[in-house]
């Protein structure tokens, strides 16, 4: 008589991220291809490869392969989008995703590092004691990177969420801080008839968000404030503040950054702020705790913990929060809608 080998479901969790990797490189050799644009309508593999000048048979295995992924569907010898593919990963459509899979994934801090040898022997250099700005400039800056991340689908669940909060007809003027290249507080701004809004980031990144304004033709709309919010004024006069995954790099000093937004809000001003909050003694989300871990490896703790900021914002004036863990396109993430 045979063993039965064993197939139970922790046998498959390892498997799944053994095969992780591998459809991950499909997935954006996909993308890059642009082939979920080309299949928005059912195609044969000959025509994809003909219109996209692909080598004709390995289109076909790679066509098959999404298919297996369920991301294409197959009939006869015709391929077409599936719903994910359809909505996510077609250029050029509203919700379009493909830049931000991309972009996080390459510089997701994982890239050459020897997590081994980081383990063993400890960080290369001493970053422990590195707060704020210096902090950050270690971990990014990334200006590509913020482009890509703040736009699509990013952008309009950022809008949505905002536009939802009850005082939003009523803003005039907000705060996007550490707003990186300024393209999630344009998104806001535009879904408003008349509120202004001011990005605040270090001056490198203000540049980019500046370009990115005069782009967009938003001048009249829009400013620019750069420098060190931990050290320079931010403004005042704001009727909304929003924060998104940017306190994680006030932490250390955490209550001197609650009270300058405070502040600078106008009486009944809503600050919105959006971080990871780490539970179950830092090991959850898993998306959090692993996308974290090459900056902890370097001796760099950027993690918030649940509730972090809700704390020091009733510790420091404001009069109310509404908490909620939201499923966002980064993960669960704290949301905090922090009112003055």
């Amino acid at each position: 008589m045979y063993s039965k080998l064993t197939t139970d479901t922790e046998v498959q969790r390892l498997l799944d991220m053994i095969y992780a990797p591998m459809y991950t490189k499909i997935l954006f050799a996909a993308i890059e291809l642009d082939l979920f644009s080309e299949l928005d309508e059912a195609k044969t593999d000959t025509e994809v490869a003909a219109n996209l000048k692909l080598h004709p048979e390995n289109t076909r295995h790679l066509l098959d392969v999404l298919t297996g992924m369920d991301l294409m569907v197959k009939e006869k010898e015709y391929y077409k989008n599936t719903s994910a593919g359809s909505k996510y990963l077609v250029l050029g459509k509203e919700l379009y995703l493909g830049d931000f899979l991309r972009t996080y994934n390459l510089n997701s801090g994982f890239e050459g590092v020897n997590i081994a040898r980081l383990v063993e022997s400890g960080p290369d250099h001493e970053n422990g004691n590195e707060q704020g700005m210096q902090a950050y400039m270690e971990f990014g800056g990334m200006i590509e990177l913020m482009k890509s991340l703040q736009r699509g689908a990013r952008a309009r669940e950022i809008v949505n969420m905002v536009s939802e909060i009850p005082e939003f007809p009523h803003f005039k003027k907000m705060l996007d801080l550490g707003g990186g290249t300024g393209l999630l507080g344009m998104a806001v701004v535009k879904k408003h008839p008349y509120m202004k809004g001011v990005v605040f980031d270090l001056p490198e990144v203000g540049k980019a968000a500046l370009d990115l304004i005069r782009e967009n033709e938003m001048e009249e709309r829009m400013a620019v404030i750069t420098g060190d919010y931990m050290q320079d004024s931010i403004g005042s006069g704001y009727d909304f503040v929003l924060a998104v995954g940017t306190l994680n790099f006030a932490k250390h000093d955490l209550d001197e950054i609650i009270k300058k937004i405070y502040y600078a809000l106008n009486p009944g001003g809503v600050l919105l702020s959006i971080s990871d909050g780490m539970t179950h003694q830092d090991t959850r989300p898993k998306e959090m705790s692993a996308s974290w871990f090459p900056s902890l490896l370097r001796g760099l703790d950027f993690r918030m913990r649940q509730g972090q900021v809700s704390d020091a914002a009733l510790r420091n004036g404001f009069r109310s929060v509404y908490k909620q863990t939201i499923n966002m396109l980064t993960g669960p993430m704290d949301v905090d809608f922090i009112r003055k």
